[in-house]
């Protein structure tokens, strides 16, 4: 197997490991999840649907991740997920800043994905 493959499974496992803790910490423990949804998203909608539904769609993205099917589809949308959350979190950066290096990984893997 070559290296470029290697490190696509490797970053693959690496982002769905982040959208699987993180669906299943905020089962554990909403409190310590809900205050990442932007105010006017959770004055819309209740916190506790927000957070099953997130966690829902982050435990359905790191599957996606991991099987590697329409990978380019699954890593944008991943990215972007990545991107959303430090963008309306900008002012917890000292808890958020790991997103950015989250986010440039999943960029890593859709250029890398493009080539194969």
């Amino acid at each position: 197997m070559s290296g470029q493959k290697i490190a696509i499974i490797l970053l693959r496992l690496g982002l769905a490991f982040v959208f699987f803790y993180a669906a299943i910490a905020s089962f554990i423990s909403p409190d310590s999840w809900v205050g990442f949804f932007p105010i006017f998203i959770r004055n819309i909608l209740p916190a506790q649907f927000l957070l099953i539904a997130f966690s829902f769609y982050e435990l359905a993205l790191g599957f996606w991740l991991l099987s590697g099917k329409w990978a380019v589809i699954s890593v944008a949308i991943a990215a972007v997920s990545i991107l959303g959350i430090v963008v309306f979190n900008f002012g917890a950066m000292d808890i958020v800043f790991r997103d950015i290096g989250l986010f440039l990984a999943a960029l890593a893997l859709l250029f890398l994905n493009r080539k194969i």
